[in-house]
């Protein structure tokens, strides 16, 4: 049986998500973001602030609980697709397998979560596609208005580090 690149990357992410949770909420450091462009694909792993999204803090402490993230979970996703997209020179691009993961404290798994890890993956028509990236998910906390992105092409020298914030949320990348 053979697997594909694209089944076996996503049943990878699958699996470490199931098991490993809590470990995925320490991989990226708050405000902080990477694309990963592959043959078929751009996986994204970004930290955004709890603050970026409406209505879902109901204790408003400016935290997201475990019982806030469960109720609100479907909010978050549907606020992701709205404010997070990719786009090529067809159009946007589609944001599938989306994982969520409140960052909690090694210590403390308990913790109300300020930061909330999204992973997901952008589906490519053509891997030399030129793109164009927009974030519209700001905090309201301090330090919490800019997102710092790393996107890479794989297999090519293709790096770019980028800042976004309200007043310029979104990039182009790859264009030749």
């Amino acid at each position: 049986m053979k697997l594909s690149l694209t089944t076996f990357a996503t049943s990878v992410m699958l699996i470490s998500t199931l098991f490993s949770q809590a470990l995925y909420a320490h991989v990226m450091v708050a405000q902080k973001g990477t694309l990963n462009v592959a043959e078929d694909g751009v996986y994204m792993v970004i930290s955004l602030p709890v603050s970026a999204f409406s209505a879902i803090d109901d204790d408003n402490d400016g935290k997201l609980s475990a019982a806030e993230f469960t109720l609100h979970r479907l909010e978050i996703i549907k606020t992701v697709h709205s404010k997070i997209t990719l786009k090529d020179e067809n159009g946007p691009l589609a944001l599938q397998g989306i994982m969520l993961s409140p960052v909690t404290s090694h210590h403390s798994p308990q913790t109300p979560s300020s930061q909330l890890v999204v992973m997901g993956r952008f589906t490519l028509a053509t891997a030399d596609s030129a793109l164009e990236y927009q974030v519209s998910l700001f905090g309201k906390g301090e330090h919490e208005d800019t997102l710092a992105i790393t996107a890479t092409r794989k297999g090519k020298s293709d790096k770019h580090t980028f800042e976004l914030s309200e007043k310029n949320s979104k990039v182009s990348l790859f264009s030749e």
